[in-house]
């Protein structure tokens, strides 16, 4: 027996396991794109309303100039309701048209939102929740009736009135001449015509300017076709010489009239006011005798709250 033992054998070097390799490496080229990709375009802005065309103004209608040149009244405030004056409503225009008068006066303010309306102020009382502390909308100055029972209202709706009453003129109380505060009642009446094609209209507006600088201003926004004088705001001292200077100013500007408080009226204004082709018109009367004693001093129109044509025949 012979004893166990290990052999141990030499494994040649040629026939040694090779190395592994790693695979190779293979990259995609990807095609460059012909353009650079942009962002999307912003989304245009919605387009303006277009503003309807301007309507035709009737054939033979009259002008402010004309349809005054036949009224000796003027109804002030749109005309008293129920013994109520300066409401500015459609029932006191119902009510003083359907009378005679076709001259009305109205009193223009501006709403919370810088709309424009027939108010004389904003009192308390008249409508709820409405004062000078609480300035309404025009959308809830309109929804609250004056009185509770009186229709309302806006510049808007007094276009629409002219529209249908084609034999009516207007005259616009603004009270403020401040020039901040009427450029933005004027351009909202303005946008308010041009908004219904009525613009035409403002040929049966006579507009009250309250001093000279208003007038130029007022020409800077739109050319209105005509203009009274109004002196309850001017520094007028009532001698012939002051109605004179102020009677030269208006034939110079084309201003058609001069309104005065009946107080101040003398007869010798008429002469000077016809002088330089002007006219002259007082306020506010509301007796009968009173009036046609003005109107045969000269007056060319009366200011009232509740006259009606029938009474100075």
């Amino acid at each position: 027996m012979f004893p166990l033992c290990h052999t141990r054998r030499n494994t040649p070097k040629s026939a040694a396991i090779p190395p592994r390799k790693a695979p190779p490496i293979t990259i995609a080229i990807l095609p460059v794109p012909s353009t650079i990709p942009q962002a999307a375009p912003a989304p245009a802005p919605p387009a303006e309303p277009e503003q309807p065309a301007e309507k035709e103004k009737p054939a033979g209608e009259r002008t402010a100039w004309e349809i005054l040149a036949d009224a000796r009244l003027i109804t002030h405030g749109m005309g008293e309701v129920d013994g109520i004056t300066t409401l500015n409503c459609l029932e006191g225009f119902q009510a003083q048209y359907g009378q005679g008068v076709r001259v009305f006066e109205v009193d223009l303010r501006l709403t919370a939102d810088q709309q424009v309306v027939l108010r004389h102020d904003w009192r308390a009382g008249w409508q709820s929740g409405i004062s000078e502390i609480s300035i309404p909308t025009m959308k809830e100055f309109l929804s609250r009736p004056i009185l509770r029972k009186y229709t309302p209202l806006s510049f808007r709706d007094l276009l629409l009135l002219m529209e249908e009453y084609p034999d009516i003129c207007i005259i616009t109380d603004t009270k403020f001449t401040d020039s901040d505060v009427f450029t933005i009642q004027f351009d909202a009446m303005l946008a308010d015509a041009r908004e219904l094609g009525l613009t035409y209209l403002f040929d049966r507006i006579a507009v009250q300017i309250y001093n000279t600088n208003m007038l130029s201003a007022l020409n800077n926004i739109y050319r209105f076709p005509h203009y009274i004088y109004t002196l309850y705001q001017d520094d007028f001292n009532r001698t012939e010489n002051a109605l004179r200077e102020r009677a030269a100013f208006c034939a110079q500007w084309g201003i058609e009239g001069i309104t005065m408080e009946s107080s101040l009226y003398k007869s010798a204004y008429g002469d000077i006011a016809r002088e330089y082709g002007v006219r002259i018109y007082v306020h506010t009367v509301n007796d009968a005798a009173a009036a046609k004693k003005l109107l045969d001093a000269g007056c060319d129109a009366v200011y009232t709250d509740s006259l009606t044509p029938a009474q100075l025949s």
